[in-house]
């Protein structure tokens, strides 16, 4: 937009909503680096480890933390259970291994002792990245794929399922977290979404997945993801996931074995041709609906982007103030978040002195307390102390690397390659006075969410910042049932 633009755009005029743009936006800069930026994820290249490399069924990996009841068990208006599964990650990785610089996280240090090292961390990591995506430019333009390895990573996902008939086959719902955080973040979320009646009639089955270094995937990773962390390669993990993974129908409650089995070659061929449109049916196997957070939407955004048939696997995208972000106003320089991950503390004596930490934070008091129970409870696990999942280091190079996703997903909406035919976008923004993601504030958001303007929607929620999923789950579980609601209606009445 120009600055004239810019001077007058007063958000504080529109409270509920960003307002269309008057003019599209101002292109990317001409730059190659930017042309999407680099080539989107092949779903071909989004394929698991070959059976003969996996451990045998005996030594497969055991869930770290074993299975557990979701919030709401007691709550006989919420019929849906949980059961926690394993897959493995997509066998291709993007990023070579290197040696990290760990950051000393020693107490002893002081604020100022633990910001300098933090520093000279991030600067290492950058300077890492800087080196391996300018070699990724020279291969692509010899027509080379970038130089990264195969290798046995997992996943594990929580399933939510309804647990009484209904005469409808009902939606999918698949929920992708913010870096840093784990599945369980979601489920506040999904009580208020899922004690509606209407909404039960809808929504058949959830997944909730922590990213391969997150949560209980980083416990089945660890030692494992010595590397850096291009974005597409939790790209290329979801494509895998839907692709040879997602059972084929949705399987009665308790019946799916912890490692969830591939789906059979025929099913792999005409999802990948396909998506989930069955062309002898008429119509598609599975009703998608993605749900991401901040990286999370991100990773969502770029996997419906990622090939024409992924326009046939979504039907509904709700971004959650995704980290979509425009090429003129990346970070090119130090990264405040990195550094503030890497002087985080990540040990302590019990879970509830982890939690009485947390509360000395200002960050931490706005979240609804449910959201910061599970959080200790689940974002936290018990060696000789209590420790996070995801290491800082990981969660900073998740920051660092941000601009290997985020700017292709802005350019890509940006140039028109999600079908506003096929996929439904509705967003959910920081309310008035808010922080917001990018350097021109508020403008930046209203930018992103109008980069597609039809079939597109935005709220902003009022008194939540970029952490809408844990300051405000009731509010945007109640959003969420209004929108899938709409969706399933409409599709209901497209039916007869």
């Amino acid at each position: 937009m120009s600055v004239e633009d810019e001077k007058a755009y007063d958000d504080r005029a529109y409270p509920k909503s960003h307002p269309r743009l008057t003019r599209p936006p101002t292109p990317p800069p001409d730059d190659e680096r930017f042309v999407f930026p680099g080539q989107p994820v092949a779903l071909e290249s989004a394929y698991p480890p070959p059976p003969e490399v996996l451990p045998a069924v005996h030594l497969l990996p055991k869930l770290p933390c074993g299975q557990r009841k979701p919030i709401w068990e007691n709550d006989s208006r919420i019929p849906y259970s949980l059961t926690t599964h394993i897959v493995p990650a997509a066998y291709w990785r993007d990023d070579p291994d290197v040696e990290l610089p760990w950051v000393l996280q020693e107490h002893a240090l002081t604020k100022e002792e633990r910001m300098k090292l933090a520093s000279e961390g991030e600067g290492k990591i950058r300077s890492l990245r800087a080196v391996f995506e300018a070699e990724a430019l020279l291969r692509a333009k010899e027509g080379k794929r970038r130089n990264g390895k195969e290798r046995i990573a997992w996943l594990v996902l929580n399933r939510y399922v309804r647990t009484i008939e209904t005469q409808k086959q009902g939606l999918t719902l698949f929920c992708a977290h913010a870096n840093g955080f784990n599945k369980e973040i979601w489920e506040p979320t999904l009580a208020t979404l899922l004690s509606s009646p209407h909404i039960q009639s809808s929504v058949q089955e959830i997944w909730a997945w922590d990213a391969v270094n997150h949560g209980d995937s980083a416990l089945l990773n660890v030692g494992n993801l010595r590397t850096l962390f291009h974005w597409k390669n939790t790209t290329r993990d979801l494509a895998m996931f839907l692709t040879h993974y997602l059972p084929t129908q949705v399987a009665p409650p308790g019946s799916l074995p912890t490692h969830l089995p591939r789906v059979s070659q025929a099913e792999t061929s005409k999802r990948l041709r396909y998506g989930f449109y069955d062309p002898s049916l008429g119509k598609k196997s599975r009703t998608l609906v993605g749900i991401g957070h901040s990286f999370g939407g991100c990773v969502l955004t770029l996997t419906s982007l990622s090939s024409p048939e992924l326009n046939n696997f979504y039907s509904l995208l709700i971004l959650i103030d995704p980290v979509i972000l425009s090429p003129h106003g990346i970070y090119r320089g130090a990264h405040p978040l990195a550094i503030g991950a890497l002087t985080r503390r990540d040990i302590w004596s019990s879970r509830n002195a982890a939690k009485e930490a947390f509360l000395k934070s200002p960050f931490f008091r706005r979240w609804d307390p449910r959201v910061l129970a599970l959080y200790v409870e689940c974002g936290l696990y018990k060696e000789s102390q209590i420790k996070l999942k995801m290491p800082p280091l990981w969660e900073a190079i998740n920051f660092i690397d941000t601009s290997t996703g985020s700017v292709e997903a802005w350019v890509r909406l940006w140039r028109g390659d999600l079908s506003p035919k096929d996929v439904g976008l509705k967003w959910i923004v920081p309310g008035i006075g808010e922080t917001e993601l990018g350097p021109r504030g508020p403008l930046e958001t209203r930018t992103r969410v109008w980069l597609r303007s039809e079939n597109a929607e935005n709220v902003r929620m009022e008194g939540a910042g970029h952490l809408v999923p844990h300051e405000k789950p009731n509010d945007l579980g109640d959003l969420m049932a209004k929108w899938i609601g709409e969706y399933f209606g409409s599709t209901e009445k497209a039916r007869l």
